[in-house]
């Protein structure tokens, strides 16, 4: 009966398992970091959608606020003057516009909102 004679190489793989994981935990960290801003960027964007759907029952102040006041909730920093509403024929139009920027591992990323909602006045 023969024996199978082992390799003298012992954990060949090792080294590229240990840079995929830390390639995975590098990705990961700054998906943690850069989707929140995406998803209450989508949340201020529905907001103001839903909101225009009240222009003709809403004064125009009073529908700028609500979206400030959802911005602030979601902590994004626009301002109530970065609201900009306008009545062109019988739409509505809703202009938002800010940026906000995190660090990752030394890289600056800066995500721009600026979003347009344009919506007819019932």
């Amino acid at each position: 009966m023969r024996v199978a004679k082992r390799s003298g190489v012992r954990g060949e793989g090792a080294f590229g398992t240990i840079v995929g994981i830390v390639l995975l935990v590098v990705v990961c960290y700054g998906l943690f970091k850069i989707v929140p801003l995406h998803i209450s960027g989508n949340t201020i964007y529905d907001t103001m959608s839903e909101q225009a759907n009240f222009a003709g029952v809403k004064p125009f102040e009073k529908i700028a606020y609500e979206i400030y006041v959802k911005a602030q909730d979601e902590h994004v920093p626009l301002a109530l003057n970065d609201i900009k509403i306008r009545r062109y024929g019988s739409d509505i139009i809703i202009d938002a516009k800010y940026t906000q920027s995190v660090n990752i591992f030394g890289y600056k990323y800066t995500y721009v909102f600026d979003r347009t909602v344009q919506k007819p006045i019932f």
